[in-house]
């Protein structure tokens, strides 16, 4: 489900913005084993350039008392980082996730099978795409969110790696939207994004939605993995297709609400690497969507 430069046993993350800042590591890969009582990211980035350098690496948890923590480092020359963290923090975890951000590239998910032995260690190759001019990184959508009520449990999204919610509803703010919906032909605009817990099948109130300046376009949300894992991404056999038109031309945001299940609970799930790609409706892409063909 995702990239395939990227392996699937292994990890990084990037913390939701206002989350405190428990740590970070170095830039370079030291060779050294990780100490007991740490889980240990080693991440090299690239390009088809090569090496990236000043890439954001980070992860985000909550701590025994409920608090978001970030993690955080950046690659040095080679494109390597080292980011330790707390083994307590992220242990038990059903394939912990976060992103790898460069301004000017598509921002990366990283998965690991999970932080389990002591010292924990994963590795991860990632290769950024550059960014094409139809698509949009919403403001802050290139991060590991937690939307719901904390009211959880079961195999779907029982996996959380952050245990405290963010809210209920969450909006990202498409900061180019005027810009994307004023080229020549723009009708169209799909949002893709990774998911982990969200069960919209029991939970029918779940929506994701674009709101602008002129009205709301909505739709039903997704369905994560019944084993609790990470889905979605460009692979969503469903993408999230909406027309422009109706929405605005000045501003707009993507909204990702929470819906009740049984009862008064609503949905707890997981979301990370937001993207929109605009096109007319006339274009031919994956799934009838905005997202190029292979």
């Amino acid at each position: 489900m995702y990239n395939s430069a990227l392996n699937l046993t292994r990890l990084l993350g990037l913390a939701a913005i206002g989350a405190v800042i428990a740590g970070c590591g170095s830039g370079d890969s030291s060779g050294d084993p990780p100490p007991a009582g740490t889980a240990r990211i080693d991440v090299t980035v690239s390009s088809d350039s090569g090496p990236v350098s000043g890439a954001a690496v980070s992860f985000q948890t909550t701590d025994a008392s409920g608090a978001n923590k970030k993690y955080e480092t950046q690659t040095g020359a080679n494109g390597n980082a080292i980011l330790d963290m707390p083994l307590a923090e992220v242990r038990g975890v059903k394939q912990p996730a976060g992103t790898v951000v460069k301004e000017g590239y598509e921002p990366q998910t990283i998965i690991c099978a999970g932080f389990d032995k002591d010292p924990a260690y994963c590795e991860a190759d990632v290769k950024l795409i550059a960014l094409a001019p139809n698509v949009s990184i919403p403001v802050n959508g290139d991060t590991v969110w937690h939307i719901g009520d904390s009211n959880y449990q079961g195999q779907v999204n029982s996996q959380l790696q952050k245990k405290a919610p963010d809210g209920p509803t969450l909006e990202f703010e498409i900061s180019d939207w005027a810009a994307q919906v004023a080229k020549n032909g723009v009708t169209k605009a799909t949002v893709v994004l990774d998911h982990k817990g969200w069960q919209t099948s029991l939970c029918p109130s779940n929506t994701i939605a674009i709101v602008g300046d002129a009205g709301t376009v909505s739709r039903a949300g997704g369905n994560s993995p019944d084993d609790g894992g990470w889905g979605g991404g460009q692979q969503e056999a469903a993408p999230f297709d909406f027309l422009v038109q109706g929405v605005g031309t000045l501003s707009a945001k993507v909204r990702i609400s929470a819906g009740a299940c049984l009862g008064p609970d609503l949905d707890d799930f997981e979301i990370n690497r937001m993207r929109v790609y605009f096109c007319g409706t006339d274009y031919q892409g994956k799934h009838g969507s905005c997202i190029p063909a292979e």
